[in-house]
């Protein structure tokens, strides 16, 4: 049965890569230890870096990896504290610490290897679908490259604001609070300098006009006396020919 997230479809693809992610860490987890192996699935990536290309700066094992310097410094710390890796100051800069496997680690990479064939062939089995999950990540993670999210994100903005492709939403209330009364008084004030009470009177409407969300324009409509009636219309100049104007009138006549 669906939940409400896998409904969302490529919307929540974090959080559906997330799950997957949780559920294979967990069982990894599980299986290594009926293999009789005390071993972390997140401890993988910087364990089968060094074991191919030893020693490494932390900086490069960073980029070998994918992982954020903090993220890393947090794991290789763990990593340090059970003798699985060590490091040594560079020749050239005593600034810099090469990491590499200690020989309790090189002992427990050696043990993994077959277990990491096994986890292997699983994963393919896995991942061998018509849409193969290994190929599509590749190429999402090109792309990401060629031009982030964030980047991509803010010109898909750029270019849906100059196609004007966000509509302006036109919205009209007749107004009861006090407060509203307020801002429909100040804007007309401002604009036609016609000064209307804070608190309109029995035989006065009082609209607000918003696009957006926003106050942009408003009316009052006074009664006269039976059957006639006037009314003052302002818009902020900002908002003017927007449409704003025609959606106060419309509601006043529709009053009157």
């Amino acid at each position: 049965m669906k939940n409400i997230i896998d409904d969302a479809g490529i919307l929540a693809i974090g959080t559906r890569l997330l799950r997957i992610h949780d559920l294979l860490r967990a069982e990894g987890n599980s299986f290594y230890k009926t293999q009789g192996i005390e071993f972390e699935t997140k401890w993988f990536p910087v364990l089968y870096v060094l074991s191919i290309k030893s020693p490494l700066g932390i900086m490069e094992l960073a980029q070998q990896i994918g992982l954020s310097h903090p993220a890393l410094i947090v794991l290789l710390k763990e990593l340090e504290k059970r003798d699985l890796v060590d490091s040594l100051k560079d020749a050239r800069d005593e600034r810099k610490r090469n990491m590499f496997l200690t020989k309790k680690g090189s002992d427990l990479v050696f043990q993994l290897r077959p277990i990491w064939t096994i986890i292997k062939s699983v994963l393919l089995d896995l991942t061998e679908n018509t849409n193969n999950l290994l190929k599509a990540l590749n190429e999402t993670e090109e792309k990401l490259k060629e031009s982030s999210f964030l980047q991509r994100a803010e010109a898909l903005v750029k270019e849906k604001l100059s196609e004007k492709q966000y509509p302006e939403v036109i919205t009209v209330k007749l107004v009861s609070t006090a407060e509203e009364q307020s801002i429909v008084s100040a804007i007309i004030k401002q604009e036609l300098a016609v000064a209307y009470p804070s608190v309109s009177k029995n035989d006065s409407f009082y609209y607000l006009g918003l696009i957006n969300g926003i106050p942009a324009g408003s009316a009052v409509l006074s009664l006269i006396i039976e059957n006639q009636s006037v009314f003052d219309l302002a818009v902020l100049p900002p908002y003017q020919n927007k449409g704003l104007e025609s959606a106060l009138s419309n509601a006043i006549h529709a009053k009157k």
